[in-house]
């Protein structure tokens, strides 16, 4: 008798809902639909919940208890399935798109996750890189960064790119520069060989015109040289001789800047909540 009380009552309420279906758990007098559901589950004490029918899958490629894959079908696997690591199932939620079953579940970050964002303050368990303190944190705090090895003070990311950590190397230990300014042991080891125009013994030409404004040392005494007449003459040929001349770089001794193209971010670890 409860049974039939119970079917009719669904079958009054799909007339009233205009189709739509609510399920009652409880005595509420005249619970009303939502409109915008098909079917909804009410529990009057709000201490009932929705159990999905349990199956044991075999693997996310085969349909198998089902006869085959349903789009939208969902369903809680109890089966632990590992021989094919791309298809294996594990027990949880799953879905099924219409060709294999998709496992329903939430990323939740993990102690010592690193992560970018635009947001500049702590959140949601997030602590921002700025060299602060390990004693100014939450006590669960300071426990999860020190288990991470971060012994006094969390890293200052400020100015600084993450890479990964050598076996040498400390946690959040930092290092290197933006520029650097070029040393001799910088430079290639390259020898470069050349030869001058002219080998060995050679001369000079010059012009020996005075023009009575050049003093002249002659016995001990200065003289102002007349010679109005202009000679071309030539240097001896004998012996070789060296020049030297400098040539300058034009350079400042200006640093190279190494750094690339980049985009300023907050950076966070995650220490839990």
């Amino acid at each position: 008798m409860k049974k039939a009380h119970y079917i009719f009552f669904l079958f009054v309420l799909c007339i009233i809902g205009k189709a739509q279906v609510m399920i009652i758990d409880g005595v509420h007098p005249s619970p009303t639909p939502n409109t915008q559901a098909i079917l909804e589950l009410y529990s009057q004490n709000q201490n009932k919940g929705l159990l999905m029918p349990k199956v044991a899958l075999t693997a996310t490629n085969n349909a198998s208890p089902l006869p085959s894959h349903i789009a939208g079908m969902t369903v809680y696997n109890t089966a632990t399935s590992t021989a094919a690591p791309l298809t294996g199932v594990t027990p949880g939620f799953y879905y099924n798109d219409g060709t294999s079953w998709n496992r329903l579940e939430v990323q939740l970050p993990n102690i010592g996750d690193i992560k970018y964002s635009s947001i500049a303050s702590d959140h949601d368990g997030w602590y921002l890189l700025n060299g602060r303190v390990l004693s100014g944190l939450p006590a669960a705090a300071q426990t999860a960064a020190t288990s991470l090895g971060f012994t006094t003070t969390l890293p200052n990311s400020a100015d600084r790119y993450l890479k990964a950590k050598t076996g040498s190397e400390t946690l959040g230990s930092n290092g290197g520069n933006t520029s650097v300014t070029l040393t001799q042991a910088n430079l290639p080891n390259i020898t470069y060989n050349a030869t001058t125009s002219t080998s060995g013994t050679h001369n000079h030409t010059y012009n020996d015109r005075a023009s009575g404004v050049t003093n002249s040392a002659e016995g001990g005494n200065n003289k102002i040289v007349v010679d109005n007449d202009s000679n071309i003459s030539t240097t001896s040929t004998d012996g070789a001789h060296t020049h030297t001349f400098s040539v300058s770089t034009g350079g400042s001794n200006t640093p190279i800047n190494l750094e690339p193209k980049y985009l300023s971010t907050y950076i966070f670890v995650y220490l839990g909540q």
